[in-house]
């Protein structure tokens, strides 16, 4: 595709985005969902980056989520400034390999970014993945907004905060020591992540329930990109609206959302 001719619909669709001066942005989601083709990943990359920038200004930050989950339970060494994320999106990659890119220092689920404060938003966090202190409560003092690239299934990481708030009854914190790598030195680093309990029981439903409910709620406006939609939403109001339906109901996650606690370890 021209690239020129990728730039002026980036530019369109982002002009349509309802983001002020000043905004801090969380970015997530997969950008084939769009449809675009492979050889210009790099150019929507580029220029929806840059059109970002342009529009919340120089006050501005914008964050993605650059997660490691896959150094759970494993002697690898975790590099902040060189370990790749781990199915976090090449939109992440893309703004973690920023020349000014700061990334936040837990070792399993961290976010990078780039902005004026974004040290304020990403730094000084807890040990907690999804706790108190964690970037997912730090972006709630801002004027945060939310960006998926495609359907927001998969890309609404604050979800697994506001199960951390209000309690649900597969997921319980669990205790990791990572091997991390600072000022070249090697240390093993505490943190907690909430995971799910083991069991054949519990099973995702793709989160195509709690989608359904934000929806409802009027949680997000999209705009059209090729083949797929962006979506938008404030911070604030997406998690409201998750405490609200989880603690409604707090197994919506689970396919089976019939099933009680106790019965979780029958195999």
């Amino acid at each position: 595709m021209d690239s020129n001719k990728l730039k002026i619909e980036i530019k369109r669709s982002v002009s349509k985005l309802n983001l002020k001066q000043g905004s801090t942005i969380y970015v997530a989601g997969n950008l084939y969902n769009f449809g675009i083709d492979k050889t210009d990943i790099n150019y929507f990359c580029k220029f929806f980056l840059y059109y970002l920038k342009k529009k919340i200004g120089i006050q501005g930050n914008i964050t993605v989520p650059t997660a490691t989950l896959n150094f759970t339970n494993s002697n690898k060494i975790y590099n902040p400034k060189k370990t790749k994320s781990y199915l976090m999106g090449i939109f992440s990659e893309y703004v973690r390999n920023q020349k000014n890119s700061f990334r936040s220092d837990h070792p399993l689920w961290s976010f990078s970014g780039i902005g004026k404060n974004i040290k304020k938003v990403l730094g000084k966090t807890s040990y907690s993945a999804y706790g108190d202190k964690s970037v997912f409560e730090n972006l709630l003092s801002f004027n945060s907004y939310f960006i998926s690239l495609g359907e927001p299934n998969t890309s609404i990481g604050m979800l697994h905060y506001v199960e951390h708030l209000v309690g649900v009854p597969y997921r319980y914190n669990k205790e990791f020591f990572v091997r991390v790598k600072k000022n070249n030195k090697i240390k093993k680093k505490y943190c907690l992540l909430g995971v799910r309990f083991r069991s054949k029981y519990i099973v995702s439903n793709n989160n195509s329930k709690i989608i359904s409910k934000l929806k409802k709620m009027n949680t997000f406006k999209k705009v059209k990109f090729k083949k797929g939609y962006i979506y938008i939403c404030k911070y604030k109001t997406i998690v409201t609206n998750l405490k609200k339906i989880i603690s409604k109901k707090p197994t919506i996650w689970m396919k089976n959302d019939k099933i009680l606690q106790k019965n979780y370890f029958k195999y």
